[in-house]
């Protein structure tokens, strides 16, 4: 990095200390030419300033690209509604002994299934350094559903990149965050939380929570529905579990 003063600003350069370089070769010394050699120095700097911001743009627009689209809705939200979304989350995550996403500090994505007859499972897609990750946390009920024990494995980055083409293409980041069928007085819950610090220097969204309770099938809770049996196809994949589970 090289600090430069032109026209009495300081400018911080990457890769232009070679410009000094030529400057000592060339062996010019201080004369007739000194104003023009100056000149020529600046037009060199600029240009370089001007590659190194259109390089880092096109980076930049590289790594948001996921996000780049990404339109939110403002909508208003039913306060009761939210608030008792956010009470019932926070019971199920004791039963599951969980923490919400923003406390990571890495990708990571919490889906929660609990039926009102007791029985439900926790699912966690996680983006490690250099490693993915999925666990399981299950309330099983004898008589109705059994998920088998609970696990944590290494996934590969193909089943990774499926499970989040799934979040993207499912408008997880952009729908609304709570609905709920009251028609139905004995249904189920779907849960999901994402945390992304990498959308933070593009500017968007880093944390969404959306719950459905006994959904009617919108994106939502397509997309729950969908992650659901994803996980359910990992765990037999991996011989987490049984087909008569």
């Amino acid at each position: 990095m090289v600090h430069l003063f032109i026209d009495n600003q300081e400018t911080s350069v990457p890769g232009v200390a070679y410009i000094y370089e030529l400057v000592a070769i060339s062996n010019i010394t201080f004369g007739t030419n000194y104003k023009l050699m100056t000149h020529r120095i600046k037009l060199l700097v600029i240009t370089a300033i001007l590659f190194s911001s259109c390089y880092n743009n096109k980076n930049n627009n590289s790594e948001c690209s996921k996000f780049i689209h990404e339109q939110y809705k403002n909508e208003t939200e039913d306060s009761t509604l939210k608030s008792g979304a956010f009470k019932y989350r926070e019971i199920l995550l004791k039963e599951f002994n969980e923490l919400p996403l923003n406390q990571q500090s890495h990708s990571s994505y919490h889906f929660i299934f609990y039926s009102s007859h007791g029985f439900g499972k926790s699912v966690k897609f996680e983006k490690m350094e250099s490693s993915y990750k999925l666990s399981l946390k299950s309330l099983s009920k004898k008589g109705w559903v059994s998920y088998g024990d609970n696990y944590e494995i290494e996934i590969t980055q193909e089943e990774w990149d499926k499970f989040e083409q799934m979040i993207y293409e499912f408008n997880f980041w952009t729908e609304s965050a709570f609905r709920t069928n009251k028609n139905v007085l004995d249904g189920f819950v779907y849960f999901l939380e994402g945390y992304r610090p990498e959308a933070l220097k593009c500017n968007k969204r880093t944390y969404q929570f959306v719950g459905r309770g006994s959904p009617e099938y919108d994106k939502i809770g397509s997309l729950c529905s969908c992650i659901n049996e994803y996980e359910d196809r990992l765990a037999l994949k991996y011989g987490k579990r049984k087909l008569d589970q």
